[in-house]
């Protein structure tokens, strides 16, 4: 286990864990707007956009592709979660510090926790 990050009031962490090759992987969870979150859910978006900042910075650092983003959406139980494969990232526009966004490049979604698919919201 790699370390726990605070932010924003909610809880954000770094984990490792091991990819069916044997390899370790490693994850970062974060928060997700609905919107978002359906959208990935169905295949229809398949970047996650994160600004460049040092806190982003610090945490892709600390990782390196593919990893694993644990995408949670809301705070009352069951929270609906999202398990996605990250193949690459690239920072946008290339070549500016801090300016622009991380893309962040889904290869597949993994898991999905408590969500409806047809009705596109929380179980």
């Amino acid at each position: 286990m790699s370390g726990c990050m605070q932010g924003r009031g909610d809880r954000r962490r770094i984990f490792s864990h091991h990819s069916r090759q044997g390899k370790i992987m490693e994850t970062i969870t974060t928060t997700l707007k609905r919107e978002w979150f359906a959208k990935i859910v169905d295949g229809s978006k398949k970047f996650e956009y994160r600004k460049i900042k040092p806190y982003w910075t610090s945490r892709l650092s600390k990782v390196s592709a593919p990893f694993r983003l644990v995408l949670r959406n809301g705070m009352n139980h069951p929270i609906p979660v999202l398990t996605v494969r990250i193949d690459h990232v690239t920072p946008n526009p290339r070549g500016k510090a801090r300016k622009g966004t991380y893309a962040l490049r889904i290869g597949r979604v993994i898991k999905v926790e408590h969500w409806d698919r047809k009705k596109k919201r929380p179980k």
